[in-house]
């Protein structure tokens, strides 16, 4: 189990999702409770009996600029690159400063329907040379889906501390809204429907997010927009499918893990998480509450992006960090962190503590 403090902060965010082109637009969405959530262009979920029954209504939350018939590896392009280079721009880095930047980037589980995709082999480079930049210092991807941008940010804080990497642009790339995709969760029960009320509604999303430690930000004259100041995880024992419901072991360790490295008083106002309307995922969060109930006394604010956006996959994680520091900006000095969470499909369960500095 992972446990550690962190003197890393983020210096900059850019995003693509369902509720704008713009982390400022995407924020300012959720927080006023808009919700991108329609009927799917094309996508029709299968009846109980496909030989009688009528299709079902498919809602799910599209990225309106992108095409809804675009598919595979070209949809990730569409949305990795307006916010891959929304960041570097706020981020008011050179060209130069690329050969001390490490980009690391979260892709969605590799299963039946993305296998084929080739995101492993074939989307890093083609990224890299449509945006012309390929000289970064070094590259990396991870397929945990919604706990890879924890994964990633856990592998930063190494990086960083240890200077041997002066930056990390760390983010998520996923869609639900690939045919192949649709028609494989879909087979699984898992996307909400009139067949399937305990299911999620797909998404689609990119985060990015530019890391520095703290004293770096401070010495180049960078805006801090929030900070880092522990990374936790756990590991859940029954996965989501499995015979067995949640245990909330997996959370329950990663959210005392926070707690063993924080100096404040033990409580959270703010709760940002990767809840998507699954009953699983419901049944592991209320697990944990029962567990660490007076951790929670004070909680005002619980929030779950996936009720504006649908389920973004591997890009949650940069999601509610770029949430969790927009109320921060506007956060009283007595309410001046949140708690993050993220759960995965297989067994991975990742928390932050994120502080306003």
């Amino acid at each position: 189990m992972i446990s550690k403090k962190s003197s890393v902060v983020v210096t900059a965010i850019g995003a693509l999702t369902p509720l704008g082109a713009g982390v400022d637009a995407t924020c300012a969405a959720i927080e006023a409770g808009i919700s991108r959530v329609t009927e799917h262009a094309f996508y029709q979920c299968i009846p109980d009996d496909p030989e009688w029954d009528e299709d079902l209504t498919c809602l799910s939350a599209t990225v309106p600029i992108i095409d809804p018939f675009t598919d595979g590896l070209e949809r990730f392009l569409e949305l990795a690159i307006p916010a891959l280079t929304e960041v570097f721009e706020a981020a008011n880095l050179k060209r130069a400063d690329l050969a001390q930047t490490a980009l690391c980037l979260a892709l969605p589980q590799i299963d039946e329907a993305t296998f084929n995709i080739g995101l492993a082999a074939n989307f890093m480079p083609e990224l890299c040379k449509r945006t012309g930049l390929t000289a970064f210092q070094s590259t990396h991807i991870n397929h945990t889906g919604h706990t890879g941008v924890f994964a990633h940010i856990n592998e930063a804080i190494d990086k960083l501390e240890s200077a041997s990497s002066e930056y990390c642009i760390v983010g998520g790339v996923d869609s639900y809204l690939l045919e192949n995709r649709l028609k494989f969760m879909d087979k699984n029960w898992r996307i909400r429907s009139d067949k399937a009320v305990d299911g999620f509604i797909p998404g689609e999303a990119s985060i990015m997010l530019m890391l520095e430690t703290e004293a770096h930000a401070k010495a180049r004259g960078a805006e801090i927009l929030a900070k880092i100041t522990a990374l936790a995880e756990g590991q859940e024992e029954s996965v989501i499918g499995s015979e067995k419901t949640s245990s909330g072991s997996g959370l329950t360790d990663a959210i005392k893990g926070i707690l063993e490295n924080t100096d404040q008083d033990g409580h959270f106002h703010s709760v940002y998480c990767s809840l998507n309307g699954e009953s699983y995922y419901a049944h592991e969060w209320g697990l944990q509450l029962a567990r660490l109930s007076q951790v929670f006394e004070k909680l005002t604010n619980l929030v779950h992006p996936a009720e504006y956006v649908g389920d973004i996959g591997a890009a949650t994680g940069a999601l509610l960090i770029a949430c969790a520091t927009n109320e921060l900006k506007q956060s009283s000095d007595d309410n001046n962190r949140a708690l993050l969470w993220s759960s995965a499909d297989n067994n991975q369960r990742m928390a932050i503590c994120l502080e306003q500095v």
